[in-house]
């Protein structure tokens, strides 16, 4: 379908407010919502909905397609699943503001911290940008399947300023911190959404950590006085402790995220999980933002709606039996082919255990332990479970089979496709009741998909999804359907200021899903040899999205791109009203 006018008709509501799911007609002019009511009177094309859901389009806040978006204009998978809206350049990394000798630093950084091959990076990005609003201007040139906005990246403001200095995070100076100041406010007065940093010490870079790590409130201060003086942007950061390491350093971060919501008079977002090493840390982060909020400052936890893992299959970056001597016979082999031999092969079989028996300490380290590790798809169905109860361990005891034997049973499931899930976090208890209970808190916000990044251990793309087939049909404690479409869209449309789109409403852009809500399916995950420079990347494909429009032009029908490209770079147009 053009753009143009069409209604929408007998499908079921549900509008992105959080109130009850509601029939009417959705009719659409000109890329916008211009009417929502009972038997709308026109003569525009009509599209049946019946037994469907019209929903908006899903806003995804925490992506790094900053360098797909150059090769990809689809960004896949995040298309397939609804979204209509991305924003990058999190975790304080991306690709711009950059000198013309430091181009190779960000590519390394992105490359060391959300895992995307460098050699991809360099084969894709034309780099005709030295400045942020010049990277904006390269952005809008493209065309694309959804729309992007884009947030300023401190390491890359900083290494830009501060050069090594910089990259080495040798303290700024009070002119450094004020020449980081004025790139930020010129970047949202040419349209960025927002500014992000890092002071996670899991997010390395070579031999140290990510540029901006150790920056503490001198620095960040004046960014955040600048950032009110421009009326406000959205801040996003990644804390320390966050994965449970340096406990010692997670005191402050609380304080400083109130303090630079403040100073910036502006919403701030600090990333969140559940983490082995204090699992009920998360409960007092959150009753620590409830108590800041009271002050008229606002905090967010960035949250997720499932576990965050590893993936592992015969073709993607890490399994239990690739370090030993027999891997290099079949790792060229295609899976299926992979997992007939194995099957057909008692020998290789036990060979292939033996040598995983063997280079435990390499395959282990910090994942896959038996114990914590389970089939993405249960042996004997054919979805994926994203909240299992059955680990290999258990798998082992109920067969009396070894634990590496039910692993390799596992990786040739599905001709070859089977996957081992190991969840690094929001699983400490076996179970999502955590999670849910963080979704539901006032002070979170959902967010990191990490769309577009560890391109062969993850497809977290797929969470909006999830959001939908788990928490509000499939699980017997979940959510209303109206409040997790709420978080999918109205929500993350307000902390972004994007106050055109997140509702089905009159006047709003013509961002909807039409959804066959009984019969959504997440997709299985699997490997895809497309990625420049020769990578690959998991790819996870849904079914039960009937049709998604961007401003009002389809872009999917089943699953199946129509070809057309609206989407564009959003520029923020004023500032945030608190």
């Amino acid at each position: 379908m053009e753009s143009g006018s069409f209604v929408i008709r007998n499908g079921t509501v549900v509008d992105g407010t959080g109130d009850k799911p509601f029939e009417a007609d959705v009719l659409v002019e000109d890329g916008y919502i211009t009417s929502v009511d009972s038997n709308i009177t026109t003569n525009v094309e009509s599209i049946d909905a019946q037994d469907l859901l019209v929903t908006p389009g899903w806003i995804d806040i925490h992506t790094h397609y900053d360098g797909q978006l150059t090769w990809d204009p689809f960004l896949r998978p995040s298309c397939w699943h609804g979204v209509t809206t991305v924003i990058t350049g999190n975790c304080g990394i991306g690709f711009a503001p950059v000198q013309p000798d430091g181009q190779q630093l960000l590519v390394e950084m992105m490359e060391s911290t959300e895992d995307i091959p460098a050699k991809c990076l360099e084969e894709s990005i034309d780099w005709n940008w030295e400045t942020f609003p010049e990277y904006m201007d390269s952005i809008s040139d493209g065309n694309y399947a959804l729309d992007i906005g884009v947030q300023i990246p401190h390491a890359a403001v900083r290494f830009y300023v501060m050069g090594e200095r910089g990259a080495r995070n040798e303290p700024a100076t009070p002119a450094d911190s004020d020449e980081m100041a004025r790139i930020v406010a010129e970047s949202l007065r040419e349209g960025a959404l927002g500014f992000s940093f890092s002071r996670t010490k899991a997010h390395t870079y070579l031999d140290g950590w990510q540029p901006g790590t150790l920056s503490g409130i001198e620095e960040l201060n004046p960014i955040a006085e600048a950032i009110a003086q421009e009326g406000g942007a959205p801040i996003m950061f990644s804390p320390r402790g966050v994965t449970g390491l340096y406990p010692s350093e997670r005191e402050g971060e609380i304080e400083l995220a109130a303090e630079l919501s403040r100073t910036s008079c502006s919403p701030v977002m600090m990333c969140l999980i559940q983490h082995s090493q204090d699992p009920e840390e998360w409960k007092s982060v959150l009753d620590l933002f409830e108590t800041a909020s009271a002050s008229g400052v606002k905090v967010f936890g960035q949250v997720t709606g499932r576990s965050i893992v590893t993936l592992g299959g015969f073709s993607t970056k890490f399994n239990p039996f690739m370090h030993g001597e027999d891997w290099p016979l079949l790792s060229h082999l295609s899976n299926s082919e992979i997992a007939h031999k194995i099957e057909s092969d008692p020998t290789l079989r036990n060979r292939l255990i033996e040598g995983a028996e063997s280079t435990r300490n390499l395959w282990q380290s910090r994942k896959f332990f038996e114990d914590k590790t389970y089939p993405l798809i249960p042996l004997g169905e054919i979805s994926p479970q994203y909240e299992p109860f059955e680990s290999i361990a258990a798998i082992s005891e109920r067969t009396q089979k070894k634990p590496l034997e039910v692993m390799l049973e596992v990786l040739c499931s599905h001709n070859g496709n089977g996957l081992l899930n190991y969840p690094h976090y929001n699983y400490a208890d076996g179970n999502l009741d955590a999670v849910h209970e963080m979704l539901r808190h006032p002070n979170s916000r959902l967010g990191l998909s990490d769309a577009g990044a560890h391109l062969e251990t993850l497809s977290d793309a797929s969470l909006f999804t999830f959001m939908l087939t788990h928490w509000a049909r499939d699980r017997e404690n979940g959510m209303p359907l109206s409040s997790v479409v709420r978080m999918m869209t109205a929500e993350p449309a307000e902390i972004f200021g994007l106050n055109d789109r997140g509702v089905i409403a009159e006047g709003y852009k013509a961002d909807i899903n039409i959804v066959d809500y009984s019969n959504l399916e997440v997709g299985v995950p699997w490997l895809e040899h497309d990625v420049p420079g020769g990578g690959s990347r998991l790819l996870q494909k849904p079914e039960g999205y009937v049709r998604t429009f961007v401003s009002g032009i389809e872009t999917f029908t089943n699953g199946e791109s129509t070809g057309n490209l609206p989407g564009q770079l959003i520029r923020r147009q004023g500032g945030l009203q608190l």
